[in-house]
């Protein structure tokens, strides 16, 4: 009964010992970095007010090109027509090259933003679940492989649009 009791005793043991390790590994997860930024509603929100925006320019020119194509079927003629398209088609051009650099200027600011609401709801749903570490896959090599229960990216999409809807 001893030898049974001493035996009991020292399973019990290994168990507490083996749970209290357990329970010190990090609790990590993974998420796919680009399936959140696609699905992130304020991502979608900027994208609409940025298309919006370059379509108003978009409109701009196209009224430009239409004057200066009307110009051109009488520029071979009338000088002055021929001055004025010289001056639209310019005008025109410099429009186009100032709308490009504004479009790339803000296409990376909205990003740069996006990811940085991403990131901040990202780090309070790890500390509000408990997690040591949410990797975030780009396919740039930093994760090559995650068990697919370590995925919780549909979880933080759920919860970063819950977030930015005031949730």
């Amino acid at each position: 009964m001893k030898g049974n009791l001493l035996s009991l005793l020292s399973i019990l043991v290994s168990i507490s010992i083996g749970l209290y390790l357990y329970s010190q590994l990090p609790k990590t997860a993974y998420v796919e970095s680009q399936t959140l930024f696609e699905a992130f509603d304020g991502k979608k929100e900027l994208e609409n007010q940025f298309k919006n925006d370059n379509g108003k320019k978009q409109a701009k020119l196209d009224s430009l090109s239409l004057q200066i194509q009307a110009l051109q079927r009488i520029a071979t003629q009338d000088n002055e027509a021929k001055n004025k398209m010289h001056l639209l088609q310019q005008q025109y051009q410099q429009l186009q090259q100032e709308y490009q650099g504004h479009y790339q200027y803000k296409s990376s600011e909205y990003t740069e933003a996006i990811w940085k609401q991403i990131s901040q709801y990202t780090i309070e749903y790890g500390k509000a679940n408990g997690y040591d570490y949410i990797y975030g896959v780009a396919g740039s090599g930093s994760l090559m492989y995650g068990k697919e229960e370590k995925n919780i990216t549909k979880e933080v999409i759920k919860y970063i649009n819950d977030k930015y809807a005031g949730n």
